[in-house]
């Protein structure tokens, strides 16, 4: 597989990668750094070894709040600036429009980048040294693009493709991965839910084919849990992982349907009663406060949620209005909530629990 992007010709040998926002980003730019790797390029620490500038920087970008996308435009022009002479390519689904200087910069769409990565099964190896490399983790994407369009997301207008990785190369991979010395392997998608061979049968498989000693998952929708993977945290205490990261985003179902998402309060609560039947289990969610129309007694709602399922973390983030997005249609149409009140409502929820550090260029807004 020849270097996306580049001359076949060139005469680059180094590079640094630089990633924001999720895991999918995250396993995709390791793919793109382990490409690199397979042509004879050396990877560079991100700022430089003694000075020395990488010859080929890639920069994988985030919009999925307001900062991160402003963090993702504000490094591009960093690096651009420090780094002259070095070849820049650019993907993810940051809005680009404001990037005027382009002279050394490079454009990879989405789907131009996923493209260009396809061969490689989603696999990499520990010379990427990424940040979880160290600790024998593997992100392993089993799924990319979404079309729910949740009311306040953009992912759909940025991935609206959608792609599975089948179950033979899931296991494939994860085979590799046992041999290159990964002792846990992370799954992760835009959009589980929309994983086509079904979330419960490819983690079956993974559990019975290959000898992998732990699978966690960055985070698995309330609807992919089913009697299935119930069945399979039974029988596989000590090889699936007893954190579950479940995003719920609101506890009120005036909210949740506001938001677009397929699911209720009792379709939570059915879901969480039959994991709280299994021992050791602990759970994390994500919450949007402040979201247009959300009330008082919405919010309420969502705290007495949280609190009855006993979340031992809480990522709390403040509605962020995204373009494109029916969500920001309705923002400006209805009654502003003061940033008082989101503040208020943010610390009640973290109240809830002992809130840890997110991880850098995740971190959610005050």
């Amino acid at each position: 597989m020849s270097p996306p992007i580049l001359d076949k010709k060139s005469s680059m040998k180094t590079f640094a990668v630089y990633n924001f926002g999720c895991r999918v980003n995250a396993a995709e730019t390791n793919q793109f750094a382990q490409s690199l790797i397979d042509n004879n390029f050396v990877p560079l620490p991100q700022e430089g070894s003694k000075g020395v500038s990488p010859d080929l920087i890639f920069i994988n970008t985030c919009s999925i709040t307001k900062k991160a996308n402003i963090e993702s435009l504000g490094l591009i022009r960093r690096l651009q600036k420090n780094h002259p002479t070095a070849k820049i390519i650019v993907s993810g689904c940051a809005n680009l429009k404001n990037l005027t200087n382009l002279d050394n910069i490079s454009l990879l769409t989405n789907q131009q980048k996923e493209d260009k990565l396809i061969d490689l099964n989603c696999a990499y190896t520990h010379k990427i040294k990424d940040k979880f490399s160290h600790t024998d983790r593997f992100l392993l994407k089993v799924q990319s693009g979404c079309t729910a369009f949740c009311s306040y997301c953009t992912v759909p207008n940025k991935r609206p493709y959608l792609y599975s990785l089948s179950i033979k190369n899931a296991i494939d991979t994860t085979k590799k991965t046992v041999k290159d010395g990964y002792k846990e392997v992370i799954i992760t998608g835009v959009n589980l839910n929309q994983y086509t061979p079904g979330f419960s049968n490819l983690i079956g498989e993974l559990l019975e084919k290959t000898d992998i000693s732990l699978i966690s998952f960055g985070s698995i929708p309330v609807l992919c849990i089913d009697h299935q993977f119930i069945d399979l945290l039974k029988k596989y205490p000590t090889r699936l992982s007893r954190f579950l990261h479940i995003p719920l985003q609101s506890g009120s179902d005036k909210i949740l349907k506001l938001m677009n998402r397929s699911y209720n309060k009792k379709n939570i609560l059915e879901k969480f009663n039959l994991l709280k039947k299994i021992k050791d289990l602990s759970f994390g969610t994500d919450i949007i406060v402040a979201f247009p129309g959300e009330t008082d007694i919405d919010f309420q709602k969502t705290y007495d949620l949280c609190k009855e399922i006993e979340f031992s973390k809480i990522h709390v983030f403040r509605y962020s209005p995204r373009p494109n997005t029916s969500a920001r249609k309705l923002f400006l149409e209805s009654k502003k909530i003061s940033q008082n009140i989101a503040k208020s409502r943010s610390q009640k929820l973290r109240s809830l629990i002992s809130q840890t550090t997110l991880p850098s260029r995740q971190k959610q807004e005050n």
